[in-house]
């Protein structure tokens, strides 16, 4: 049942992208335990401009996150849209498990940090530049074997694609950045303040099942196959800007507040082309997708109480509240709205133009972590932190597509100097989420062009990550 064209999808921006492990899909995780708004190393670039210069010499600073992620969906019988014979179609009997039951994936995925930061001989200044991505997940859900490779299969194609299918099969949204920041300290006030620029290309890919009428029915009523799909990769480019403070008010003590603001500052577009399978017919269509990324605030502490030992702590509020739709738009006329009723129905004027709403309604999230730091000798940190990370996605939107439930966070690891010029570090985290039960009675209550199959059921996920870096000073 798949598009010709999902054969020739490029899996590189894969690759590119985390899993969300903090609210909503934000997949900042590089830098460990060392990744915070005080921080002195080079990830100070996104988590706080300001601490670039609390450090001099000139530094190259790679890293990696590797994250194994677990998910499973179990959709209930009662969320099909129509069970067994229906005047618009149906789900016979036979074929339930091709709508419910449990779809599964376990992915491995990686996103990279790369800096260069100097003080340029200059003291109490430091300069720098990065690519990381900061917003980011992929999924990519394994096969539903009841109906691979036998007559059922046949009878019903599609099937085996997961009863998860409906909202995705597998899918990409990533923000890449590349930034320029800098940042100054004034020895007299102790104070350091920093600021970046940043272009970000924004990204999404998907393939999901689709019916005109936003059901999951698997033919008509007379028997005709009715299930089709959808392939969308749509992209842009936005600015965006960052800024925070760093304030030593006593030795040893160090306060940062930093901002990063929404890409764009606004809502974002990408352009892109929408390909399209239904009965046996296959269209292309250009299309323009309007949604809403968040601006981000984050405030920290880190203290040395004495040279073996170090304590952090610090939050971050992210304001998702921006993401309430992702509208897929006619690219023409250019002035093409996408205004919604409070349902997910078309107000007059902007029907024609909209292709599909995917309704979100998000709400603004947070997160808080400690940490402690204890060097077993002067090139030798040992580390430990936990967090809590709450929930950005409200039952009524929440499908397979974007995950997320209130979780827990538990890190380890380790740094090791090699003279005065050479640094590794280590950190594994391992993220706890809470199972989600979703009713079908408070499953997308939207209507066309909103409308989508109903998405309740239980919803589980646990992620494994490992960060590695490395840092070079001269």
């Amino acid at each position: 049942m798949r598009p010709i064209v999902v054969a020739g999808v490029s899996l590189l921006t894969i690759f590119l992208a985390g899993p969300s492990a903090a609210s909503g899909f934000l997949a900042a995780r590089f830098g460990g335990e060392h990744g915070h708004p005080t921080t002195a190393n080079p990830t100070a670039i996104y988590y706080n401009p300001a601490g670039l210069s609390l450090t001099g010499g000139t530094r190259i600073y790679l890293d990696g996150t590797f994250a194994l992620r677990h998910a499973s969906y179990d959709r209930p019988a009662s969320a099909i849209s129509h069970l067994g014979s229906s005047p618009e179609g149906q789900t016979p009997e036979e074929a339930i498990g091709a709508n419910a039951g449990r779809g599964e994936l376990t992915n491995l995925v990686s996103s990279p940090f790369a800096a260069v930061v100097s003080d340029l001989g200059v003291k109490n200044l430091g300069v720098g530049a990065a690519f990381y991505v900061p917003f980011g997940g992929t999924a990519v859900w394994g096969r539903n074997k009841d109906f691979e490779g036998n007559e059922l299969g046949k009878k019903y194609p599609g099937a085996e694609d997961g009863v998860q299918r409906w909202f995705t099969e597998d899918g990409e949204i990533t923000s890449l950045y590349f930034t320029l920041a800098g940042s100054y300290t004034f020895e007299g006030p102790r104070l350091s303040f920093g600021a970046g620029l940043n272009l970000i290309n924004n990204v999404l890919h998907t393939v999901r099942a689709r019916n005109v009428d936003g059901s999951d029915d698997l033919v008509t009523a007379d028997g005709a196959l009715k299930e089709g799909r959808s392939l969308i990769e749509a992209s842009g480019w936005d600015f965006g800007a960052s800024a925070g403070v760093i304030w030593q008010p006593i030795d040893d003590l160090w306060l940062g507040f930093s901002y990063q603001s929404r890409p764009g500052f606004g809502d974002s577009n990408l352009d892109g082309t929408l390909d399209v399978s239904l009965g046996g017919q296959e269209s292309q269509q250009e299309i323009r997708l309007v949604q809403g990324l968040p601006d981000v605030y984050r405030l920290g502490a880190r203290w040395r109480p004495d040279p073996e030992w170090e304590l952090r702590l610090f939050g971050e509020y992210v304001r998702w509240s921006t993401l309430q739709k992702q509208c897929f738009l006619s690219r023409e006329p250019k002035d093409a709205r996408c205004d919604l009723n409070d349902d997910g129905s078309a107000k007059p004027g902007s029907a024609s133009n909209i292709v599909q709403n995917i309704p979100r309604q998000w709400k603004d999230a947070f997160g808080v972590r400690a940490g402690a730091s204890y060097w077993i000798s002067a090139p030798f940190e040992v580390y430990l932190g936990a967090g809590y990370d709450s929930n950005a996605i409200p039952s009524k939107t929440l499908d397979p597509s974007l995950y997320d439930m209130n979780k827990a966070t538990a890190s380890i690891g380790s740094r090791f100097e090699i003279g005065h010029s050479l640094a590794f570090a280590a950190t594994f985290t391992q993220v706890f989420y809470a199972q989600r039960e979703i009713s079908v009675e408070e499953s997308q209550p939207f209507e066309a062009p909103s409308k989508q199959p109903n998405a309740a059921g239980t919803y589980k996920q646990s992620i494994s990550v490992l960060n590695v870096n490395g840092e070079y000073t001269f």
